[in-house]
């Protein structure tokens, strides 16, 4: 408050020494010609080039986005154990796919044939990572499941494992899987320890 007081005190000798140094400036500074008098032109800053985008940046984000969009529908699973090379499945059930958001991001829910156990989760793509995650849920499950995957360069195939890796090579294997897009209407989920193949096949 005191400081404002201060300020305020001579108003007027403060404008008359302000209109006498703009008074004085222009003076002492030439006369600008502008294009249309016949002065110079002036040409114009270059402006910052673009920042990267993207895609160029994650050069695995488009194969991610077709193979998550190739997801999105309804699909059949029939699930195989070990062993069993040509009788019935050992397991089937319904898995719906939608977009959460956009098309990088995934949520699903799935229904088993012969229980009431119920799942869901989401699959999605990382652009600040360049990975691709996903996450799973069971109703008789004690916890999250959680793994972040890597798309293969030159197939649809993923690999996940889990973000946090068991102590044990046992353990790895069984919680590792693969995901691979065979065709628009198929797909596989497979873990590293081959103990069983699930089949996903699209549903009209």
């Amino acid at each position: 408050m005191c400081r404002a007081l201060e300020l305020g005190m001579h108003p007027t000798r403060t404008f008359i020494h302000i209109a006498l140094a703009l008074v004085a400036t222009g003076l002492m500074t030439p006369p600008r010609h502008v294009a249309a008098q016949g002065g110079p032109k002036t040409a114009r800053p270059a402006a910052a080039p673009a920042a990267a985008s993207t895609d160029v940046d994650q050069p695995s984000l488009q194969p991610a986005r077709s193979l998550l969009r190739q997801l999105v529908g309804r699909w059949r699973f029939a699930t195989w154990f070990a062993g069993n090379f040509d009788g019935p499945p050992d397991a089937s059930g319904t898995r719906r796919v939608d977009t959460l958001y956009d098309n990088l991001r995934l949520q699903w829910t799935e229904e088993l044939d012969s229980s009431a156990s119920r799942s869901q989760g989401i699959i999605g793509f990382d652009a600040r990572t360049g990975r691709l995650y996903s996450t799973a849920v069971y109703s008789e499950g004690t916890g999250p499941e959680l793994l972040t995957g890597t798309l293969s360069p030159s197939e649809p195939l993923v690999t996940f494992a889990p973000v946090v890796p068991a102590p044990n090579t046992d353990r790895r294997l069984t919680e590792s899987f693969t995901l691979t897009l065979i065709d628009q209407n198929h797909f596989t989920w497979v873990p590293f320890d081959h103990g069983w193949r699930a089949v996903f096949t699209r549903e009209p």
